[in-house]
């Protein structure tokens, strides 16, 4: 866990209709609570299903974590975890298919194992139409 956030829990699966005050009541009772961050949804104005808890100390974070974890909160089983810091997930507004680089790359290479691939088929048709021609070859002198 990092350092900055060693007395920070994180509170996952949380009924929707929680409220902060709720979540400091429960929490309390581990240790004394610096902060929680309630996340909530712009569309619903409802919570977003989970919390962050600051505590004073780390050990009443780890105590949280040891004594809620798998813990039942208004009907529904929660977890309770370090937190992690936030990472932003870098995303494309477009697949990178409709990249020129990556058009480029793939038309090239779509072109030459195509190109490989027909004349490994004609040479398999060749050799194919040999044998029957050999066949037939066979066939005449038979009779």
């Amino acid at each position: 866990m990092s350092e900055e956030l060693a007395n920070t829990v994180y509170l996952g699966g949380i009924p929707e209709d929680v409220t902060v005050e709720q979540i400091k009541h429960l929490f309390i009772t581990f240790g004394e609570i610096k902060s929680v961050d309630l996340p909530i949804d712009s569309e619903t104005q409802k919570n977003r299903g989970f919390a962050f808890i600051e505590y004073e100390d780390i050990e009443d974070a780890e105590a949280a974590i040891d004594n809620y974890d798998e813990g039942e909160l208004f009907g529904k089983i929660v977890k309770v975890k370090p937190a992690k810091p936030y990472k932003p997930k870098s995303f494309y507004t477009k697949p990178v298919w409709h990249s020129e680089d990556w058009q480029r790359k793939n038309n090239e290479e779509y072109t030459y194992k195509e190109r490989v691939r027909r004349e490994k088929q004609k040479k398999r048709d060749e050799e194919e139409r040999k044998k029957e021609e050999e066949k037939a070859k066979k066939y005449q002198k038979k009779q």
